[in-house]
């Protein structure tokens, strides 16, 4: 069995681009396009020999043909490309080959000197290895030895493959490994399984499916434990199966019956985190005065926990998202005075500021607004949002002109913001013309500092991306990228990278490094030297898949564009804490109602191909754009937070302006998401077509049909 690498799938992810027809560039195509297709044999017979006749690429010559010979089964030859590559550092098929050449020693059957190489590896945590590989081995290796003694030896065998099987419980060989387990255990022939755990143990093995978001798989191995149980696993039990349901977001009504109920049995932080979250699960399904309740006694129960002053704020935030106002504001105004130098200090003075507005009390939230500034951390998205408030608090009170004094410098700090969008809405409602105006670029033309000489790292990647393999061409630049900026300089480097990484697809790094190195122009108008920059920053990335797509889904390809790059940031293999993946983040199960409407079949591991993604990406945005009146803001968040809870909020606040609307919807992580890519969206606007005009009114009538969350 082959240690399975992440750069394997990297490289079988990649696309040949139309390598020459001759010569070392070409074999290195024709080598991995075999290897892709898995005529191994074929693909040893491309890449012999190629590592001396392409030097700047010797170590991906020697990994493909390692990996060609391995499959091949020419495991001595595959060991001695691998042990050669190896040496090649700081290659980054350095560290994997070392782990390959051990795979070759194990399958030549020199198990002993396998394993040696093996204990030394897993203790250096290569990254791009699978470390459990050779644990397993490890483990078989001390079965075999113990077979003649028993004893001792037999029951050190069988801890390693319960490691195997405690610890990597998502792993393929973990059901293997117990199995292998339960036998040298002497468990009773009609529950090998069962025989081979302790409660403890299997509590151990759900915790770690927990930890890699296996929520219901932690829950079946949960209910494989007794039902009588010793009071303190009794308690570890239930609060493993509380927290496992809260973080499913499928039965938190479960959830929190069992969180409070196991509270008391708990100590300490554990017992204040039990508490805080059954309250949580409480408010996520609007039994919100029963969330109050349970964020009170948190408050009381554990006032230092780390819990005490979220819990206080979220009593008081629970009743300003109901639109209990008034109620609300004794909950605020308590963790100011409770906790004022905690992190949601500043967010108590701003949910009081909007709740006084809410009440129609201007002076009142202009005091609570003050108070904000003064707690915040000063950063630009926080300043902003106190000048615009600060001017809609100030038209309240009746100063008209004044209020528009303070609009106009929002929309002159931020005019593509999500604040200066609204301050620009809020002074075209009043009569007034307003334009985006950003100051002209200082950046001098890259032509000005003449011709790069050579560069060994661009080159090194410009046949990459010859030889078809266009993902790789982007990484290796992305690595050597210092070395590059110093050789070509602080002028003429970046553009030249700039230029060079959506050749790539490496979009993620182009938008890095137009963030890291062009500051000033991505502040100025997008023309000259800054739309380099600009197009880097809000590109139109992976455009052959995105547009068609977009066109039939009936989704703004523009406004693709600014979802993907607010969820990956361009990157087509992300995951999420949450298990959203790919360029556009799809939740498996979203992704395969959404499949179904197309009349595809998808595996949830698909979602990493980026035109699969993009595809399916695009129809759901269509379909929310459709269900909820066209409207960007509504779609965002529904793409964020589900469309249910978007056509909730519509019924809630529908009747009030955007701004209102949106700083009163639920989710923290919701609104800020629709702030955000409100404000990309209107940069790529400004770049590639007409400026974005936010419209303060929202439509608040949805289609109830379509996909569900």
């Amino acid at each position: 069995m082959a240690i399975s690498t992440l750069g394997v799938f990297v490289l079988l992810a990649a696309a040949a681009t139309g390598p020459p027809a001759r010569g070392p560039v070409a074999d290195l195509a024709r080598g991995f396009l075999a290897l892709r297709a898995g005529a191994y044999h074929e693909s040893a017979r491309a890449l012999d020999g190629l590592a001396r006749r392409l030097p700047r690429n010797r170590d991906y010559a020697l990994y493909l043909l390692g990996e060609s010979l391995f499959y091949d089964g020419a495991y001595a030859k595959a060991r001695a490309a691998f042990s050669e590559l190896a040496k090649l550092r700081p290659s980054r098929f350095a560290g994997i080959a070392a782990w390959r050449a051990a795979d070759c020693e194990w399958m030549q059957g020199q198990r002993g000197e396998a394993a040696v190489a093996y204990r030394n590896l897993v203790a250096q945590k290569t990254p791009g290895t699978d470390p459990v590989v050779a644990r397993f081995r490890l483990a078989e290796l001390s079965a075999e030895r113990a077979a003649p003694q028993g004893g001792t030896a037999a029951q050190e065998a069988r801890r390693l493959f319960l490691e195997v099987h405690l610890d990597f419980p998502a792993h393929p060989l973990a059901a293997e490994a117990v199995t292998r387990a339960a036998a040298l255990g002497a468990p009773t022939a009609a529950a090998p399984e069962a025989a081979a755990l302790s409660p403890r143990e299997r509590l151990r093995r759900a915790d770690k499916l927990a930890d890699n978001r296996e929520y219901q798989a932690a829950l079946d191995e949960l209910a494989l434990l007794p039902a009588a149980l010793p009071a303190d696993l009794a308690a570890e039990r239930d609060f493993a199966i509380g927290m496992a349901k809260y973080k499913m977001r499928r039965d938190y009504a479960g959830a929190a019956a069992l969180l409070q109920r196991v509270t008391p049995e708990l100590a300490g932080e554990k017992a204040a985190f039990a508490a805080f979250h059954g309250a949580r699960a409480l408010s996520r399904i609007d039994r919100n005065d029963e969330a109050i309740a349970g964020y009170r006694q948190v408050v009381e129960r554990y006032p230092t926990s780390k819990w005490a002053a979220e819990a206080q704020f979220r009593s008081g935030w629970l009743d300003v998202n109901r639109g209990h106002f008034r109620e609300a504001l004794p909950g605020l105004q308590a963790t100011l005075a409770r906790y004022p130098h905690s992190s949601f200090a500043d967010d108590a003075a701003w949910y009081l500021a909007l709740a006084h507005h809410l009440l129609g009390e201007p002076a009142e939230a202009l005091r609570a607004l003050d108070q904000c500034e003064r707690l915040s951390h000063k950063n630009n998205d926080t300043a902003m949002r106190v000048r615009y408030w600060r001017a809609r608090f100030v038209a309240q009170a009746g100063l008209a002109e004044e209020s528009r004094r303070q609009l106009r410098e929002c929309v002159h700090h931020s005019p593509l913001g999500y604040y200066g969008l609204l301050a620009a809405a809020r002074l075209r409602e009043a009569g007034e013309k307003v334009e985006i105006e950003l100051p002209p670029s200082s950046l001098p033309a890259p032509e000005a500092h003449g011709k790069p000489g050579r560069d060994p790292a661009l080159e090194r990647a410009q046949e990459l991306l010859a030889a078809g393999l266009d993902v790789e061409a982007g990484e290796e630049l992305g690595r050597a990228e210092a070395s590059v900026l110093q050789h070509m300089g602080k002028a003429r480097g970046p553009a030249l990278l700039l230029e060079e990484y959506p050749r790539m697809r490496a979009f993620h790094q182009a938008l890095r490094l137009a963030e890291n190195h062009g500051a000033s122009a991505l502040v100025s108008a997008p023309t000259g030297p800054a739309r380099l920059f600009w197009q880097a920053a809000y590109p139109r990335a992976f455009r052959d898949m995105v547009e068609p797509q977009a066109s039939t889904a009936g989704a703004p390809d523009l406004f693709v564009y600014a979802v993907m790059r607010k969820e990956s940031s361009f990157l087509p293999h992300v995951v999420s804490p949450s298990d959203a993946r790919g360029l556009l983040q799809l939740i498996p199960s979203t992704g395969q109602e959404v499949a179904e409407h197309l009349g595809v079949s998808l595996h949830t591991d698909e979602l990493f191909d980026p035109e699969v993604n993009i595809r399916v990406g695009a129809a759901y945005l269509g379909g929310l754009l459709k269900r909820f009146g066209e409207q960007i803001a509504l779609a965002a968040g529904a793409y964020n937070a589900g469309s249910h809870a978007m056509m909730r909020w519509c019924d809630q606040w529908g009747s009030r302006p955007l701004d209102e609307f949106v700083e009163l919807v639920t989710y923290d992580q919701a609104r800020e998401y629709i702030k955000r890519v409100l404000a990309v969206y209107a940069h790529y606007r400004l770049l590639y077509g007409e400026p974005f005009e936010l419209s303060l009114a929202v439509n608040p009538h949805y289609l109830k049909e379509g996909i569900s969350d």
